[in-house]
């Protein structure tokens, strides 16, 4: 067996990254082609940002959303075996909410319960509530097996000695009646769900089949909440602890699969026996025969696979990056993998490290003199390793799409152009319209106009600006938003204009770049963390010369990196959404005579 296929981690030296690593590579591989994941039964993954790794998925036929997420390493002499907590949170709506606790039952009720669904790891005790079981996912040291371990409680139930009885409008009202049961779920059922999708994507990407299953079960108990509300653990002849080992290689699985005199093993299966009639339905036996799946050559049948290809333009600090986010979420939760290429002018990208995807950034350099030969490769690069449902082209602020619409006829083949949505800063489009005709040429090419931070003006300034934008481009529709939160089923919508007709109105002259709007850039690489006193005083006495500057900034007085962003005198700080190991920088854009002054400052503070 060869994991070096799909994954290249270190299981010796690095065990407990490694084996969440693997974890991350099975999850992630299978969506790379929208019609494995779909067939393997995947509705929908994300990773939950936290210090281990956590995913939440969709799966197909349960209503809710299922949670995993590593708790450790359990010490195995030939194995690395890592263990990760199951869960699943039912739906709002679902049948399954009256089977759990009635505190997880009326949590599922609350106005925040998705927000803290996407963020189960940053809340553990009220995760707990619905924990469904354990997995594992084991490596043998000699990498000659593989195996994933299910393990979970046929029912989990809470008997209620006294019963539950809570005031409600001035009266006490019976909850669950004395002698019954406060919780009834079944949480083997739900985990083999999982298990099921997770094992069949784990045999994908080996492309090969199990060489091993096990099947046992020992006795289980249940939880007995007494009057005073105190819980007990007591024996139950009704509920049985399920363990499921799947094992793939020439490996020997019994220490993974151990029995004791409680133990009665129902299935002990090997290569060489006849798959056992209880589980030879289960798509794990044959989903490495779907490897072909998301190449199959469908232009015969008149299917036009080409993914569509968005272009994300707008002036520095319209809003593109927030409006990126919106976007991938809203396609994530349909099970739609979105490609990201983006293009930052500056020494030092960092709108990638602000996005929670695999984004692809184009090198340093100009968009309008060296993007279009890297976006050639760029494209190419991601559709030979992906199957993206949706292409979208992140261009910097100073960026004139009409140098790259031209060069995306030479595409065509591989990619449907969709669409060029420009983003336009609300509170400053005025003045950027006046001063920088790379906005105005932004505004023209655009197909959708989104008219962002539409909350910072007055309803008089909107209008005048809605008709100023209409003005420069009357085909495209004018969307008013905060935010960046356009409805992106808005996009994908064929284009109504042909791309000949709309290349008859490209400007006859060359298009305006950075370099006539006399625009520069200078990055600083800050060498250790800065006063923020100092630093804040410093921002608030920038000439209006400076309109844009970001960075990743850590303070004295805050061990956490912050993301600093500045636009049009506004700045903002926030803690970064995720790790980062690279030097702290600033990036500075102005336009005019660069000030020696301003950039001599900025970089006192960095020493």
């Amino acid at each position: 067996m060869q994991l070096e296929t799909f994954f290249r981690g270190d299981i010796q030296a690095r065990p407990e990254t490694a084996i969440q690593e693997l974890l991350r590579a099975i999850l992630v591989r299978t969506h790379f082609a929208p019609v494995v994941r779909h067939l393997l039964g995947w509705r929908g993954l994300k990773q939950t940002t936290a210090a281990a790794e956590c995913w939440t998925a969709k799966i197909d036929r349960w209503e809710g959303v299922f949670g995993i997420c590593f708790e450790g390493l359990d010490p195995l002499p030939q194995w690395v075996r890592g263990r990760f907590a199951l869960f699943y949170f039912p739906h709002p709506d679902e049948a399954l909410v009256e089977k759990c606790t009635l505190r997880a039952a009326a949590t599922t009720q609350e106005e925040d319960y998705l927000r803290r669904i996407r963020n189960f790891a940053a809340f553990p005790d009220w995760a707990n509530l619905f924990t469904i079981g354990k997995l594992y996912l084991a490596v043998q040291r000699s990498g000659q097996g593989l195996a994933l371990t299910l393990g979970a409680l046929s029912r989990l139930r809470i008997f209620c000695e006294k019963g539950i009885r809570l005031p409600r409008q001035g009266q006490m009202v019976t909850l669950v009646p004395p002698g019954t049961w406060e919780q009834d779920f079944p949480a083997f059922e739900a985990a083999c769900a999982y298990f099921d999708v997770l094992a069949a994507s784990t045999t994908f990407n080996l492309d090969r089949a199990p060489s091993y299953f096990g099947a046992q079960h020992r006795p289980g108990h249940h939880l007995v909440r007494s009057g005073a509300g105190r819980l007990r653990q007591a024996p139950s002849d009704e509920i049985r602890h399920e363990t499921l080992v799947l094992g793939y290689g020439q490996a020997a699985f019994a220490e993974l699969d151990p029995t004791d005199h409680q133990s009665r093993v129902v299935c002990r299966w090997t290569g060489d026996q006849p798959v056992p009639p209880s589980v030879q339905d289960r798509l794990w036996w044959r989903a490495h025969q779907l490897q072909g799946s998301a190449t199959i050559d469908k232009t015969a049948l008149g299917v036009d696979e080409r993914p569509p290809l968005i272009l994300l333009t707008g002036f520095l600090g319209a809003g593109k990056t927030t409006f990126l986010q919106h976007f991938i979420e809203y396609q994530t939760q349909r099970s739609r993998f979105v490609a990201v290429i983006q293009n930052e002018i500056g020494e030092v990208g960092l709108d990638g490290k602000l996005l929670d995807y695999t984004v692809t950034e184009i090198d340093e350099g100009c968009v309008c003199c060296s993007l279009a030969g890297n976006l050639k490769r760029a494209v190419r690069g991601i559709l030979a390793a992906f199957t993206p449902d949706i292409i979208l082209l992140e261009t910097t602020g100073l960026a004139n799409p009409y140098n790259l619409l031209g060069e995306l006829d030479e595409l065509e083949s591989i990619v449907r152009f969709d669409c060029t949505l420009t983003i336009v800063d609300a509170e400053h489009a005025a003045a950027t319209l006046a001063h920088h005709p790379l906005a105005t040429d932004q505004v023209r090419a655009a197909d959708l106009i989104m008219l962002n931070k539409a909350d910072l003006v007055t309803a008089d300034q909107l209008e005048r600006l809605t008709a100023q934008l209409q003005q420069i481009n009357p085909q495209a529709p004018v969307f008013h938003t905060t935010n960046g939160n356009l409805n992106p089923a808005l996009l994908l919508q064929p284009v109504k204009q042909p791309r000949a007709t709309r290349a008859d109105h490209f400007p006859s002259q060359h298009p305006s770049g950075h370099q006539q709007e006399d625009v520069w850039v200078k990055t600083i690489a800050l060498q250790h963390p800065l006063d923020q006193a100092g630093f804040l005083q410093t921002v608030q006495r920038l000439p209006s010369t400076i309109f844009r500057m970001k960075g990743v900034l850590h303070f004295n007085n805050a061990p956490q990196p912050m993301l600093f962003q500045y636009v049009g005198g506004r700045h903002t700080l926030s803690p970064m959404p995720q790790e980062t190991t690279e030097s702290d920088f600033l990036v500075i854009i102005g336009h005019g005579p660069k000030d020696p002054s301003t950039v001599n400052a900025l970089g006192a503070l960095a020493g």
